[in-house]
């Protein structure tokens, strides 16, 4: 199969969309694809993935701050930390200080795991940067980080429907 090009007829319409959500949704849909196939093997998706990288980077951190840390529900952590733990990625330990908080640790099979999950997720990354050089790469991220920030006022309850303004 012929890689993206404008000529490319799989990928032509990419060149005509006019609007950020459109491209945006397709990123996020063909991107969560990549995820799914890749992690299928380790029976996790991609926001057991993202519990996983956070822990890499700073075990022993609660439900509550992983949840306001990366922007998920508290909710969806909540169901996707039972999984981890039935498929022995985590485990969780009652704070010996605050008995309402529950701290979450890897486990050696995740350990031993990290490698290849990090493998992943930067693959991933490094495939939608590939063109870019470094001076691009920072600035497409800067860009990317300032629609993600008006992105989340879609979330403010104070926001108004753009049929309202």
């Amino acid at each position: 199969m012929a890689g993206p090009t404008k000529d490319n007829p799989v990928t032509q319409w990419i060149q005509e969309i006019k609007v950020p959500a459109a491209l945006i949704s397709y990123t996020y849909r063909t991107i969560q694809k990549r995820f799914a196939k890749d992690l299928a093997p380790y029976n996790i998706g991609w926001g057991h993935f993202a519990i996983l990288m956070s822990l890499y980077d700073e075990e022993g951190r609660s439900q509550d701050s992983l949840a306001l840390s990366r922007g998920f529900d508290k909710t969806m952590i909540a169901k996707s930390v039972v999984k981890l733990e039935e498929e022995d990625f985590i485990r969780r330990q009652t704070d010996p200080e605050d008995k309402r908080v529950k701290r979450l640790y890897l486990t050696e099979k995740s350990r031993r795991l990290r490698p290849e999950m990090k493998r992943i997720g930067y693959g991933i990354n490094d495939l939608l940067v590939k063109d870019f050089d470094e001076k691009e790469s920072k600035v497409v991220l800067e860009y990317l980080r300032k629609v993600a920030m008006n992105a989340s006022e879609l979330e403010s309850p104070l926001s108004t429907s753009p049929q309202d303004r």
